[in-house]
């Protein structure tokens, strides 16, 4: 049998295009991470399939299939028929391995509209969850380890299937992993001074420029920048901003609404963003900020 048709190549075709579909979701292309998934999916179920007998992936429409798969008929490379992702999930939940999934299903139907590309966007980006929930199962019915599969994606994806948390604190990690491999892959191939040099920027760092909230305007409102720390993302300077709630006599109170780095990109927007983003930044600044106008007409830190 061709040694592309081997559970090796099948489990290896299945981690490159895993890899790629969360590249894609990081990205974000969802329309390409739809196309991406679903192959890791049929790819990595092939694997297990062929790990059982490799029969069980023969196209049945065409009695020579079963032949070849079966040891006892030659074909030419380009006249082997392999079942489809549909019939290969099907037969995996017929012996057990998987179980009915219509998200699962939906993931494959949109797999199939993204190479024709007329799959939509919104849906496949919240495919993720039964993405990374099917190559699980696959992964831990083979024995295969889950780190070995996902590498660096390994923290981002065992977040992604953890039912436990919320999904919005879900996404928040796996937009905080999407965003530090795109930062890591632009330096890919370059001496390590120059992703170092990237991340300390020439001029005072960030957190003595902001030391003290800078007043601003953002989106005709007025509002406040001053440092966020670290960036969970690269480990770059990052920015907070709050913007006004309430203003009393000489006391005006802002609410942090946005976090932000720009060497990564690395964006959280609106209150429920920061609640997730503090779950993950147990050190994040307070929620709210308080001015008070002092005597000498200074604003200070409440």
């Amino acid at each position: 049998m061709d040694d592309s048709l081997s559970f090796e190549s099948f489990l290896l075709g299945a981690k490159k295009a895993a890899h790629a579909a969360m590249d894609d979701h990081g990205r974000p292309d969802y329309n390409e991470f739809a196309l991406h998934a679903g192959v890791a999916v049929e790819r990595l179920a092939k694997a297990t399939l062929v790990s059982k007998n490799p029969v069980y992936i023969a196209e049945i429409r065409n009695a020579d299939m079963l032949l070849y798969f079966g040891g006892d008929l030659r074909l030419p490379t380009e006249k082997v028929r392999t079942v489809g992702a549909k019939d290969a999930v099907a037969r995996l939940r017929r012996i057990g391995v998987l179980q009915a999934d219509p998200q699962l299903d939906l993931l494959i139907e949109m797999r199939n509209g993204a190479a024709h590309a007329s799959s939509s966007g919104d849906e496949a980006r919240e495919m993720i969850l039964p993405f990374a929930r099917t190559i699980q199962a696959l992964l831990d019915h083979l024995g295969e380890k889950l780190v070995t599969f996902w590498a660096r994606w390994t923290d981002a994806v065992w977040a992604a299937v953890n039912e436990q948390e919320d999904q919005l604190f879900r996404d928040m990690r796996l937009r905080i992993a999407q965003a530090r491999h795109a930062f890591d892959d632009r330096f890919t191939g370059l001496p390590d001074h120059v992703k170092q040099h990237a991340l300390a920027p020439p001029g005072p760092p960030l957190n003595q420029v902001l030391a003290d909230p800078l007043e601003t305007m953002s989106n005709g409102k007025p509002a406040l920048l001053t440092s966020g720390g670290t960036c969970p993302a690269c480990t770059g300077p990052a920015i907070l901003r709050f913007e006004r709630t309430s203003c009393t006599g000489s006391r005006t109170t802002y609410a942090s609404t946005a976090f932000g780095c720009h060497l990564c990109t690395f964006r959280a927007e609106g209150y429920e963003e920061m609640a997730a983003l503090r779950k993950v930044l147990p050190d994040l600044a307070t929620p709210t900020l308080t001015l008070d106008d002092g005597e000498d007409g200074q604003e200070s830190l409440w």
